[in-house]
């Protein structure tokens, strides 16, 4: 009987076991995004308000504000760690107060005397080597003055478009021959241009040693005789007598986003952004610009589809992936947006948090990934300024796009560091972006944006090669609704459109595990009767193995006696009587078939217990 209540014990936990298992199915199909992250702003509340104010670090401040908006003991922690209008106090910094800076205007605080901080450090990038090119539009011979420091200076340009002649002390023929080398003395000099043809003029620059050059996006062109101006306006921000990269970006997206001009920091950004990749500079330099080549290259830099991790990072994956997502939101790029957004939700923590439960990078996840409308004016309940689209003008990437579209900046909410323009940006078609589009049986290889005329490929439009897709060969279905039924489930599997999803059957675990619970139910039922019936058992196991050629004594007839014959005793045999065809002698040593048979007995009856 111990034996069977083990069983039944068994057969209980296996119950209780498959029926968690099929109430955590049911709760993982129910759970929605939207849940999950209601989930991850509570978790960084609870986080917040676990800790005393005195224990919160300024990145934790600061970041939870972005994401939450105004509460007391975030604003309280910042203020903390304040300086004279910089933070932290002891040694302020430009990345810290900048950062500041955005915290503030998101809850729509005064920034005016952090704004004059932050710009008070700002000077001349000498990182940067200029040049000023002179090109004759008809590509002919031609003179030109050069006129700065009010002396004037004439250099003739030849029909190859090489230079030749004196340029003065600020200006020197470079060794290519065919631009004017600026001296790093004068690059605050205004330099004025008037040549005997038609001709055009621009800047260019590259990092100090480096072979990449850049090309300042201003040309000016003029008729014979007429007069263009160049001025080199490259600035950085320091606060050590040196220009400092990453501070710099911070503090030109905290001004670009208040709607101050970013273009004169700009050069230093993208011409040192090759040796400061861990930054991720191509984030900030394409929420400054808009621009093509850094659109693809933090596309690009994005790993395994799922999450950004610049070399080197001195931060990590959830820090880096937020700061590509607050660049991408918006942007054409919405496949990869989406791709990152699911993988941070496979990821998130049980209580709904990030990386461990951290509070910086959850805050930093949720303000870049899903940002909401935050509290203002010092706490709860302060209300929200009115939204850029309620006003009926469009949400842009900054001062410097808003100004390329012909439009102006305007004090109303947007999204992230969006500022609001008077005029929305036209989409650009794909051959201004340097795309193409592709036939429909052609696929890219590339990068995709979305343009006016479609959409348009950054890579290379190939050939499709008729080939059954991953999710057919794996036995699934490709579904272009965007979602599986109820009976199945989503595969990795990849299908022919980005927008279909793989479909496969669901496996049937609960039934497999209720498969299990039968047979065991089968097999305790055995064992009952088992018991029950033990002694029929143990006669029918004992005439089956005789059956199968156990020794006897052979009789007369050739046949075996019913019973063993009597024999007179003087004392009673008190083991019990067996029926057996076996012959027991009377003296001396048991016969083989009589130790036979007590084993066998022994055995039954531990068998029975």
């Amino acid at each position: 009987m111990k034996k069977l209540g083990v069983f039944l014990f068994a057969l209980m936990f296996a119950f209780a076991f498959v029926t968690a298992q099929d109430n955590e199915t049911g709760s993982d199909e129910t759970e929605t995004p939207t849940n999950q992250i209601d989930l991850a702003y509570q978790c960084l509340e609870n986080q917040i308000e676990d800790k005393e104010q005195s224990s919160l670090s300024l990145q934790e401040a600061i970041f939870g504000t972005l994401a939450l908006g105004s509460e007391s003991k975030l604003t309280g922690a910042i203020e903390d760690f304040e300086g004279t209008n910089c933070w932290p106090e002891s040694s302020c910094q430009l990345k810290d107060t900048a950062q500041v800076l955005l915290a503030y205007d998101r809850i729509n605080k005064n920034t005016e005397d952090i704004e004059s901080w932050v710009i008070s450090k700002n000077k001349t990038a000498t990182e940067l080597t200029w040049y000023l090119q002179v090109d004759i539009e008809n590509q002919i011979s031609a003179s030109c003055d050069l006129t700065y420091d009010d002396n004037t200076y004439t250099i003739s340009v030849n029909e190859d478009m090489t230079l030749s002649g004196g340029p003065g002390s600020c200006l020197a023929i470079s060794s290519s021959g065919y631009w004017l080398q600026v001296n790093n003395n004068c690059v605050d000099e205004t330099f004025e241009i008037s040549c005997t043809e038609s001709f055009v003029t621009n800047l260019l620059y590259q990092r100090t040693g480096s072979s990449s050059y850049f090309v300042s996006p201003d040309t000016h062109s003029a008729s014979s005789l007429g007069t263009t101006e160049e001025t080199i306006n490259s600035k950085c921000f320091s606060t050590s007598g040196s220009c400092n990269y990453e501070g710099s970006l911070w503090a030109t997206l905290a001004l670009n986003s208040l709607g101050k001009d970013a273009s004169p920091y700009l050069p230093y950004l993208l011409a040192l952004s090759e040796t400061n990749q861990r930054y991720i500079p191509s984030s900030f330099l394409y929420m400054f610009t808009n621009g093509n080549d850094q659109y693809n290259e933090l596309v690009q830099a994005q790993q395994q589809g799922q999450y950004w991790q610049a070399p080197n990072t001195p931060y990590n994956r959830f820090y880096d992936t937020s700061l590509a997502l607050l660049a991408l939101s918006g942007s054409s790029a919405t496949t990869e947006v989406e791709s990152t957004k699911n993988y941070l939700l496979d990821v998130q923590t049980p209580e709904g948090c990030w990386n461990n439960n951290n509070l910086r990078d959850t805050a930093f996840v949720l303000y870049s990934g899903w940002p909401r409308a935050v509290s203002t004016g010092g706490g709860a309940g302060g209300g929200t300024t009115e939204t850029c689209a309620s006003q009926g003008y469009a949400c842009v990437s900054g001062y410097t796009a808003c100004l390329n579209a012909g439009g102006n900046t305007l004090n109303y909410d947007c999204d992230a560091l969006n500022v609001c323009c008077s005029v929305s940006p036209p989409m650009e078609t794909c051959a201004q972006q340097g795309g193409q589009i592709c036939s429909a049986s052609q696929t890219c290889s590339g990068t995709t944006a979305q343009t006016s005329d479609g959409t348009c490929c950054l890579g290379t439009c190939e050939v499709i090669t008729e080939v059954e897709n991953a999710c057919e060969s794996a036995g699934g279905i490709c579904d272009s609704s965007g979602s599986c039924k109820s009976n199945e489930e989503e595969s990795s599997d990849s299908c022919d459109t980005p927008s279909e999803v793989c479909c496969v059957q669901k496996e049937s675990a609960g039934g497999s595990a209720w498969g299990w619970v039968i047979l065991l139910i089968i097999l305790i039922a055995l064992v009952v009767l088992a018991i029950v019936y033990r002694k029929k058992l143990q006669l029918m196991f004992y005439k089956f193995k005789r059956k199968k050629g156990g020794p006897s004594s052979p009789t007369s007839s050739g046949r075996r006696p019913p019973f063993p014959p009597a024999r007179p005793r003087a004392v009673p045999m008190r083991r019990p009587l067996v029926r057996s065809a076996t012959r027991v002698p009377a003296r001396g040593r048991p016969s083989r078939a009589d130790k036979e048979f007590e084993e066998t007995l022994k055995k039954l009856k531990d068998m029975s217990n």
